[in-house]
């Protein structure tokens, strides 16, 4: 990322309210057999948590609990 983009804190808590309204949605829509349809959704959603992590910002414990759901129904 070139200098003159550096990501702010607000930058990354838009990134973290996005992830978990996705992520909330998402959840209280979908039964875990139905789970495996949203694989595209939540490769989105991994990508977000990981980009988070790159950057030093804490995901949202939502966020985590709902991946953590897709993950079981998928395994």
């Amino acid at each position: 990322m070139p200098k003159n983009q550096i990501v702010t804190d607000h930058d990354k808590e838009v990134v973290n309210h996005l992830l978990l309204e996705l992520a909330t949605e998402l959840d209280l829509h979908y039964d875990e057999e139905d789970m495996f349809a949203l694989a595209p959704s939540f490769k989105t959603i991994k990508e977000g948590v990981s980009m988070l992590e790159r950057w030093g910002a804490e995901v949202h414990p939502d966020v985590q609990k709902v991946v953590a759901r897709y993950n079981r129904a998928n395994q």
